[in-house]
């Protein structure tokens, strides 16, 4: 089995996910430090954060549905190549039968 090693670059999912993270834990310290007074839109924060963090699940997951879907494809395609290929190999094993058959024949004919 050949190994590949892929560079890990972050994805609009990730930094989504990341970003709604680190919004929630900006908010819990700055409500902890008393830097926060609570207008109803700052008590909102949190929810916000959530909410892109739901986003870039959503996005991540997507994309990995995606990747799937094209796996499963590939696989599909596969089942039929080697159906075909059954069915090739049956063909010439039945010609080469006859080819044996029809060189014990002439061998016999020379004894």
């Amino acid at each position: 089995m050949v190994s590949t090693e892929k560079k890990h670059r972050f994805e609009l999912s990730e930094l989504l996910i990341w970003l709604g993270f680190a919004i929630i834990m900006l908010w819990i310290i700055a409500k902890i430090a008393g830097w926060i007074s609570s207008p109803v839109w700052v008590d909102m924060i949190p929810t916000f954060g959530v909410a892109v963090t739901i986003c870039g699940l959503g996005v991540g997951v997507g994309k990995t549905l995606h990747k799937l879907d094209v796996v499963i494809g590939d696989v599909e395609k596969l089942k039929d190549d080697v159906v075909e290929i059954k069915d090739e190999l049956k063909t010439v094993d039945r010609r080469l039968a006859v080819l044996e058959t029809g060189h014990k024949l002439i061998e016999e004919v020379k004894q």
